[in-house]
């Protein structure tokens, strides 16, 4: 792995050209079935979150809010505060979210966050960990999170056969958008590095099977589709996503 600080530099770099060029990070969160992912994962964050009461939350690469909007649509009055490696990017959310109002969005690193020990209900994302070097960030996250305090991320999988081919071959990862440095995840194992940051009540389990090119016409019954092979424990594997829930 590169230095870090040469990583970060070269992600805020591409992101910030694709902020400019798109006014987007990826590709994915635009399309009909993109959005509709962004949806659900709003809805099962939202869902997690009504736990706590007026929860404080960062959300670690933010990008330019493609997922904090679904969120906040969820959940308008939640105090939650986007950080992001790319300026553009943050200043994109930044404002398009503007009209709600405890929402902030800023440059920052994920490795340096600028909250206090134990001051953070929950640290969320989506697509974010797997551009970070995860003993870092993890510690990082736990050192923020107050006690009882929730993780919450969505990430790739890497069980899944497009995802396995994108992350280790690069000129198709590169076709994709992806980053030299950004990988995926096998479930057991980033299972095994929360345990070892300290969490407790680690549930990791792949979920997703609807691509972000499937047409708007076949949306919902893909989205069915996808729903029941979460639900056949071989098949599942191979989703697209793993859902990342863990506590302090």
């Amino acid at each position: 792995m590169r230095d870090y600080q040469k990583r970060e530099k070269a992600e805020s770099e591409h992101f910030d050209q694709l902020a400019d060029a798109t006014g987007e990070t990826w590709w994915g969160s635009t399309t009909p079935a993109g959005v509709e992912r962004l949806r659900r994962r709003g809805r099962l964050l939202a869902t997690a979150l009504s736990a706590f009461t007026d929860p404080f939350v960062v959300e670690l690469g933010c990008g330019t809010g493609a997922f904090s909007q679904y969120l906040l649509e969820q959940h308008p009055s939640l105090r939650l505060h986007g950080v992001d490696i790319s300026v553009k990017a943050a200043s994109v959310a930044a404002e398009r979210l503007q009209i709600y109002p405890h929402a902030v969005f800023q440059q920052g690193s994920a490795l340096a966050l600028e909250y206090g020990d134990g001051s953070v209900d929950a640290v969320i994302g989506c697509s974010i960990l797997h551009h970070l070097p995860m003993p870092e960030a993890l510690a990082e996250a736990f050192r923020v999170l107050r006690p009882s305090g929730m993780l919450w991320f969505s990430e790739p999988n890497m069980m899944n056969p497009q995802i396995l081919l994108e992350k280790n071959i690069r000129f198709i990862g590169k076709m994709l958008q992806n980053t030299e440095d950004e990988t995926a995840f096998f479930r057991w194992s980033i299972g095994r590095q929360l345990v070892d940051t300290g969490f407790s009540h680690v549930a990791v389990r792949p979920f997703d099977f609807l691509h972000p090119i499937i047409p708007s016409r076949l949306v919902y019954v893909t989205t069915l589709i996808g729903l029941l092979l979460e639900k056949i424990p071989f098949a599942r594997e191979f989703a697209g996503s793993l859902l990342i829930i863990a506590v302090k």
